[in-house]
């Protein structure tokens, strides 16, 4: 609660407020991620070339079946199955890493709104101190609650959420196992294919 108080005190209400409501998006889609990736394999191991029944693969094992069932009768759909995998890991996977993104984007945009709004009312009231032959102490101390701390605190905010925080999480967790995921799904798919062929073809 006190953190929530001194948030909106430094960046203002409705900096505050965007703030919060970006870093609530961004763990939603952080922990989306998190549920499909921890089970693949840290980029640093090597990757095995046999996948098998994967647990990380599960949320893919309908269409896994489906493509063995339809390579098994020779079918002429395999291709399409193929191209539906990879349509469903980028719906469960690619499009948080999008929005991901965008949420950075946007929330440095924001900080850069905030530091020009906040810069706006410090000068506004150092000028209107100067003006009115104040002292230097108020008019620094006036100037820091009409925007200063607003417009420093925005910038430190965009720069620690979206230039740290999320660089960090992506290349040291997220992005790593997202690649070794889409690896593991390139060779399930080769063993399906290769098994039911190997299986199908008449001995000579």
């Amino acid at each position: 609660m006190e953190f929530l108080r001194w948030l909106l005190h430094n960046f203002g209400l409705f900096f505050g407020a965007t703030f919060i409501m970006f870093f609530i998006l961004m763990v939603r889609r952080l922990a989306v991620l998190y549920d499909f990736l921890r089970l693949v394999p840290g980029g640093e191991a090597a990757t095995s070339l046999q996948v098998g029944e994967h647990k990380a693969l599960a949320f893919l094992n309908d269409l896994f079946n489906r493509m063995r069932q339809v390579v098994a009768k020779g079918g002429r759909s395999v291709d399409p199955l193929i191209d539906a995998v990879w349509a469903e890991l980028d719906c469960r996977i690619s499009v948080h890493f999008a929005a991901l993104n965008s949420y950075v984007n946007t929330l440095i945009l924001v900080g850069f709104a905030g530091t020009i709004f906040g810069s706006i009312g410090a000068f506004n009231e150092m000028f209107t101190g100067l003006a009115q032959d104040r002292e230097a102490t108020k008019v620094f101390v006036a100037a820091w609650d009409s925007g200063l701390g607003t417009a420093l605190y925005t910038s430190l905010g965009a720069a620690a959420i979206g230039g740290i925080f999320i660089t960090i999480m992506f290349s040291r967790f997220f992005m790593t196992r997202a690649k070794r995921l889409e690896t593991m799904v390139s060779l399930r798919i080769a063993e399906i294919v290769e098994q039911e062929d190997d299986h199908g073809t008449p001995s000579t």
